[in-house]
């Protein structure tokens, strides 16, 4: 749903390029709120929808106290139908040392593209059916003045000349003044248009300004568009825009569900007056909740934003985090659990944590995610009450227009250090819960939920304890696999996948307990996956899924590979010949993007996608392979060093969120253990919002492929195995291996 924008100018930006608006007593500033229709899904759910609207207070700008008047007005008679007021505590407001500005800017070509040094990335100013019409103009405002010496413009580098500017100007703001120009004129066709070459400006003397701006007034096309490859201010050095804060306070603004049905497809009017103080406005952001949240409203199963479950097995509630969202709707409380006990219902609305509003919601993989999601406030809050010696956690609920704040008891005392439960308690006890979880939980015929992927995972991990009283376990799962998968076709169209997995636990059996029956397994399953090769675009070998066929117009992926490559690996050291890593290794060297040649070290899905989004799980298995046959240093150690480097996406794994989440920490523990030390620890906020005590982890969805195989059985499964690989009690983590550390 759209977001409003304050309509006022303000020269307050906060830090990450958000714009504020500054009121004092009795100033205003407005907006206009958007109710959009609900689309099909939301209208085939059930329930009640109610409209939540939250305003930002990040402080004053001298530090003193503040407060603010919010209302919604009728559109056509102007009056008031719903209010609430906020106030802010003595607070300095944050303030962005620069900021990026732009008339408009479009979805893909946002003008902070222009500042980010990346010739190749563009600005473009909004296309398509609401095309903003010329001038179009981008720049920087700046949070103290500064000595400007001019302006470097560089036209987009690729493409026509859409956006090139031919009519133009550079304007400036002095402290305190309104826009004036400083240059202007007609740019030259060949050195700009056809050679893309810069437009500088420079000044006879430095010019003390508060902001700046190129403004296109007509582009070479004639198609009225404004674009910008980089924009550089001369003699004005510029770090990162900061990062984003949270805000101090937030003023809550709820519309009820019958006021809701009258507004949808309709907009209304929003009005901030400054009561006390100059106070520091956020951008206003709305939403709506439903009173059933649940999962009718989950996002689609292959990537995308959302809306996806989050498992808070601490404080005993599923919720529904949703992308740009600033509440947290309650799906199901557990009875007898924490937030039952304190009080809280499926349908409300979790509105801050531990005092704190929560921040604008984000679930694109990334650093965002990593710091600033719902998940990740409720996890970081969590553990630092637990390090502060608290027993509860403050979970503040919009209800009936006001913040109703449920302190909920937690059920441990300690928070968790290491993540290594050789010394740290709390990962033993995490670990002992899982453990027995999966114990209490095979099946009668020997499997996890009858499916490969999870009995491999949960027989290894029953394996790696190292304990006797779990070998006949591991056992009954072996034999159901043998039994119900006894060709390898039996795996079925997935079935280089479930091969895989059914092999790699073959494997570790064998080399535990020296089983012979699975080595015809082992053999079979490699030459079915080598006789299902199928010649790829590129006129190499290479697997699809199965051996049917290969998918994307023969440009197949490396997916499926990766994980038979893992399986041949630890198969050669049954004694079993290798087929698979000399015929597949043209086309992972060329789906690898080597750093050699100005690559990023990940392996990419193929060679045409050779991404750094989706990396992560692939980029794993396949160091983990190198390792294990102490082969290819050079491709294990760009991989696991990309991955260090952006372990934010270990929740976008391609082609499944998980258990690809936990094949990369596999990985990276396997061939970097000392990143995998730090990356583990640095997760210790995400298994501490998981883990319901005396039972293991609770199922949080991720963001990529699931939920194909999301579940408590595969998050206990997975996470048991993670959480004892430091041991290196079997192969697949690091018995016997002769590769050395990357």
């Amino acid at each position: 749903m759209p977001t409003p924008v304050f309509q006022t100018e303000g020269s307050w930006y906060l830090p990450g390029n958000e714009r504020a608006a500054v009121v004092g007593p009795g100033d205003t500033a407005v907006a206009e709120v958007e109710v959009a229709e609900l689309t099909e899904k939301e209208a085939g759910v059930g329930g009640e929808w109610r409209g939540v609207l939250a305003v930002d207070l990040f402080g004053t700008p001298d530090g003193a106290a503040g407060a603010v008047r919010v209302e919604a007005l009728d559109p056509a008679s102007g009056e008031v139908f719903a209010s609430a007021e906020a106030s802010i505590d003595e607070k300095k407001a944050p303030r962005a040392k620069w900021a990026v500005i732009a008339s408009s800017e479009h979805g893909g070509s946002e003008a902070a593209r222009a500042f980010d040094g990346d010739p190749k990335t563009n600005w473009h100013s909004r296309y398509g059916g609401n095309q903003a019409k010329p001038p179009h103009w981008i720049g920087l405002a700046f949070g103290e003045p500064q000595a400007l010496d001019g302006v470097r413009f560089l036209p987009r580098q690729g493409g026509f000349t859409n956006g090139v500017p031919r009519n133009w100007r550079l304007e400036v703001r002095l402290p305190g003044g309104d826009w004036e120009p400083a240059a202007g004129g007609e740019s030259d066709r060949k050195q700009v248009a056809d050679d893309r070459g810069a437009v500088e400006v420079k000044f006879e003397q430095p010019k003390r300004v508060e902001a700046f701006r190129f403004v296109v007034e007509s582009d070479w096309s004639g198609g009225g568009f404004g674009t910008a490859a980089e924009l550089t201010p001369l003699g004005v050095e510029l770090d990162g825009p900061g990062e984003p804060v949270a805000a101090g306070s937030r003023a809550w603004l709820e519309v009820p569900p019958k006021l809701m049905e009258v507004l949808v497809g309709k907009r209304f009017g929003l009005r901030v007056t400054g009561v006390e103080g100059e106070v520091v406005l956020g951008e206003p952001r709305w939403c709506r909740v439903n009173s059933e949240p649940g999962g009718k409203l989950f996002g689609r199963s292959n990537g995308g934003l959302g809306p996806d479950e989050l498992g808070a097995g601490l404080l005993g509630f599923k919720a529904m985090t949703e992308h740009r969202q600033t509440v947290l709707p309650v799906i199901e409380v557990r009875k007898g659990g924490p937030a039952d006990r304190a009080g809280l219902k499926a349908g409300d609305a979790i509105v801050s944590v531990g005092g704190r509003p929560l921040p604008v919601n984000d679930l694109n993989p990334g650093w965002e995610w990593f710091h600033h999601s719902h998940e990740a406030v409720l996890g970081r809050e969590s553990e630092a009450a637990l390090a502060a010696g608290k027993t509860t956690l403050e979970l503040g609920v919009l209800r009936e227009g006001g913040v109703e704040v449920l302190p909920v008891k937690l059920d441990r005392s300690r928070p968790f250090t290491t993540m290594n439960p050789a010394d740290d308690p709390e990962a033993a006890e995490l670990l002992q819960n899982m453990i027995e979880w999966i114990a209490e939980n095979q099946r009668d015929d020997g499997s996890w939920s009858g499916d490969m992927k999870r009995t491999m995972f949960a027989a290894l991990a029953l394996l790696a304890t190292g304990e006797k009283k779990y070998e006949g376990k591991v056992r009954d799962a072996v034999d159901w696999g043998l039994e119900h998968y006894d060709t390898p076709d039996k795996h079925g169209n997935l079935g280089f996948w479930s091969g895989a997995y059914a092999c790699i636990l073959y494997s570790e059996w064998h080399l535990h307990s020296g089983d012979k029956r699975v080595l015809e397994h082992l053999e079979m399953m490699r030459d079915w996956a080598y006789e299902g090769r199928h010649p790829s675009k590129w006129e190499v070998p290479a697997l699809g899924h199965g051996p049917s066929g290969l998918p994307y117009g023969q440009k197949a992926l490396v997916a499926p590979a990766c994980h038979l490559l893992v399986f041949e690996a630890l198969a050669t050291r049954c004694g079993v010949e290798d087929k698979l890593w000399n015929m597949l290794m043209p086309y992972m060297e060329m789906a690898w993007s080597d750093p050699a040649e100005g690559g990023h070290g990940a392996l990419g899905y193929n060679r045409s996608y050779k991404d750094l989004g989706e990396f992560w799980s692939r980029s794993g298995l396949f160091a983990m392979a190198c390792h294990l046959r102490s082969e290819r240093a050079d491709m294990r150690d760009a991989m696991t060093k990309i991955m260090t480097e952006r372990h934010p996406w270990i929740r976008n794994s391609h082609a499944y969120g998980e258990p690809g989440g936990g094949w990369g920490l596999l990985g990276l523990q396997l061939a970097a253990p000392d990143a995998y030390e730090k990356i583990i620890r640095d997760y210790a906020w995400w298994f501490s919002m998981a883990w319901e005590p005396d039972y293991g982890l609770k199922f949080t969805q991720p963001h990529m492929g699931a939920p194909y195989m999301g579940g408590d059985d595969l998050f206990n499964s997975v996470y048991a195995l993670v959480l004892q690989a430091p041991k290196r009690n079997l192969h697949l983590t690091g018995k016997g291996s002769t590769g050395s550390s990357g």
